[in-house]
């Protein structure tokens, strides 16, 4: 703490080893660069003394026998961040630059907002997200903005060499799915407010999205075929398409997924375009509906609360139709994923395996004839 404090408004160049002077003056902050020569702290120190007496003294920095940064050589980070950020805000949907925009300021512009964007170095990332306490796919995230920031400087040339290129992406857990199994649905379905009932017995039994139900409207819904077509998603109040053409789909219903949305029409039908809403009448929201509905009737139902949220109802339509035998290409479909990987690598071992290892016995029984097997579906022998 002691070397910040006597080191205050200094920063080193880890390449060059050249010291820069940094303070907000008149409104403006820009990195003041010392003479190659400057290597040392004590130097450093010395003439960043000299430069806050000149300001004191006069209101700027009148000494420029000591180079100044050229503004259009050496940019620092959150100068080429800015205008980056007025680009991408026409180019991603709102929600997510909002994220892109919480990450940088409260994450990567404090610690190289005001570092010259062509002195940040591999290295330097590379400890910056080892600091970084949290999951691997949390990180993933915050470096995005980071990386297009790079990119943008590269391709506008403000540094000539990208040291994102040489940081790897960082290898993410799998996330946590908790599915419910058909009786601990059937329970929480008694436990929940009728109100919601409607809500979640089309969530566990579709299998879409919570932001795809959250936008799904009546015109939408074809009762006579048995389906609902997925068009766009609602999140964080922004109405958009979703991510990934998979998404927009048909989905079969099944019939408890239709007997919710009859139930549904005496709540919202002729009331509204959206079919699902909160009891207010307005637009239902996850964060919203998972801390004040299905976790609450998840404790009430004596049913394990353990890392399971409103994504669940998700994951236990996937788990309990390939339980129940279901093709896992129409599961696929269903779900909106591009292919299958995503549905073995991370569904699967929560399938239940038979108790008494005899699975596929029961599938195709047989009979033992003297010393023959008979195949009792054929009833042929071998």
């Amino acid at each position: 703490m002691a070397n910040k404090k006597l080191n205050k408004h200094l920063y080193q160049d880890s390449k060059s080893g050249i010291w820069y002077f940094q303070k907000k003056v008149r409104g403006i902050e820009k990195p003041y660069k010392f003479s190659l020569e400057t290597t040392s702290v004590l130097e450093a120190r010395k003439k960043r003394d000299e430069l806050l007496l000149d300001i004191a003294v006069n209101g700027k920095i009148t000494d420029r026998e000591e180079p100044a940064l050229d503004d259009e050589q050496e940019k620092v980070f959150g100068e080429i961040a800015m205008e980056w950020a007025k680009i991408k805000e026409g180019k991603v949907s709102k929600s997510t630059m909002e994220e892109y925009k919480k990450d940088m300021n409260n994450i990567i512009l404090p610690k190289f907002g005001n570092i010259p964007i062509s002195s940040i170095s591999s290295l330097d990332i590379e400890k910056f997200i080892c600091q970084l306490t949290c999951s691997g796919k949390r990180k993933n995230n915050i470096l995005t903005p980071f990386r297009d920031v790079m990119k943008f400087a590269k391709r506008h040339k403000f540094i000539t060499d990208n040291p994102m290129l040489d940081v790897e992406r960082i290898e993410e857990a799998a996330p946590d799915k908790n599915p419910l199994s058909l009786d601990e649905i059937k329970t929480f379905l008694k436990t929940v407010p009728s109100y919601y009932k409607p809500l979640f017995m089309f969530l566990f039994f579709s299998g879409v999205r919570f932001g795809e139900a959250a936008a799904l409207k009546w015109k939408r819904i074809n009762f006579q075929k048995g389906e609902v077509f997925i068009r766009r998603t609602l999140v964080r109040g922004e109405y958009k398409d979703p991510k990934t053409k998979s998404s927009i789909r048909h989905v079969k219903l099944h019939p408890v997924a239709i007997e919710a949305l009859r139930l549904q029409k005496t709540h919202t039908y002729g009331k509204s375009d959206f079919v699902f809403l909160n009891k207010l009448g307005r637009n239902i929201h996850q964060h919203s509906v998972n801390l004040h509905v299905f976790k609450p009737t998840l404790k009430k139902a004596g049913l394990s609360m353990e890392k399971r949220s409103c994504k669940d109802t998700r994951s236990s339509y996937i788990t309990n139709s390939i339980d129940n035998s279901e093709r896992i290409g129409f599961v696929q479909n269903q779900v909106g994923h591009t292919n299958t990987k995503m549905i073995i690598e991370h569904y699967y071992k929560h399938i239940p395996a038979p108790q008494d290892g005899k699975g596929l016995e029961k599938a195709f029984p047989i009979k033992m004839d003297g010393e023959k097997i008979v195949m009792e579906q054929e009833g042929g022998s071998e």
